[in-house]
């Protein structure tokens, strides 16, 4: 059981998971949580169908983890010719409490609806930050996260195979409000939401405030479903696209200033380093 010191203002539903953010401390600010069982974001549902026959969409796809009689998946984003970025609570074994085998986790590149898809390939290597843990009292929980762990829910995949297919490079913006200056262009989130499984979608023309509310995390408005925990926030302009940040989960709640359907995730800040050792090392 939470001690009663813990609030349990707001409520995250992410991708293979639902993610309860505990506060460290009870404050003023408590409120009763906001539940939404099908997991997207309060209002209108912005997200559109994509086709992902070209670049950036192309090289977005589903991580298919394999445990016991049954998959689950999260979507993942190629960043190397072998590297593949997503959420760190995708790949927990809550049961075991420990990561899920490599040889359990395949990456599928643009898959489509009708069956068609741009590169896949099993995954050799899984890399995490080292204190990361999804862990309550002692005990694994998918479904509980604590603040000082919002930053650290990234991982590494390194694929067996390199991929045929253009990655998107990480875009790091420190302490930036997004779109503005000095950084214009367009925001948008996609991924392979559970609604529709083999279907990517994208909420575009939203917005993400970086390294809020604490250094390597981020807050978004982009919408979302279960099945999206890891899919990639982009800043898109002209012909290039940059990769700010992962969407981890939904934030049901208002408190630090953010409002209900609150997006969280990680800022490129938070895992720039550990991916530039990992395309050096695996190219």
């Amino acid at each position: 059981m939470i001690s009663n010191g813990l609030a349990r203002a707001l409520l995250v539903v992410a991708g293979a998971a639902c993610i309860a953010l505990l506060p460290g401390e009870a404050t003023a600010q408590q409120v009763t949580p906001i539940v939404n069982p099908a997991g997207t974001s309060v209002g209108p549902d912005h997200r559109l169908p994509l086709r992902p026959d070209s670049w950036p969409w192309s090289s977005i796809g589903r991580v298919n983890i394999a445990q016991g009689r049954g998959v689950h998946y999260c979507t993942g984003t190629l960043i190397g010719p072998r590297q593949v970025l997503t959420a760190g609570h995708c790949l927990l074994d809550a049961r075991l409490s420990t990561l899920v085998a490599p040889q359990h986790v395949h990456f599928v590149a643009g898959q489509s609806r009708d069956g068609e898809f741009h590169g896949h390939s099993a995954a050799v290597d899984i890399l995490t930050d080292p204190d990361f843990a999804l862990a309550i009292e002692g005990r694994s929980q998918l479904d509980l996260v604590q603040p000082r762990m919002m930053a650290r829910d990234w991982a590494i995949i390194t694929l067996e195979d390199a991929l045929d297919l253009r990655p998107i490079a990480l875009h790091v913006v420190r302490h930036a409000d997004l779109p503005g200056a000095p950084e214009p262009g367009e925001i948008a989130r996609a991924g392979y939401s559970q609604d529709r499984p083999f279907l990517l979608s994208a909420h575009r023309g939203c917005s993400v405030q970086t390294d809020k509310p604490q250094p390597g995390s981020l807050l978004h408005r982009c919408d979302s479903m279960p099945g999206d925990s890891g899919s990639p926030i982009l800043l898109l302009r002209d012909e290039t696209a940059g990769l700010i940040g992962i969407h981890t989960g939904i934030m049901r709640g208002a408190q630090a200033g953010s409002g209900p359907g609150t997006g969280l995730g990680v800022s490129a800040s938070a895992f720039a380093s550990a991916v530039a050792l990992a395309v050096e090392k695996n190219p």
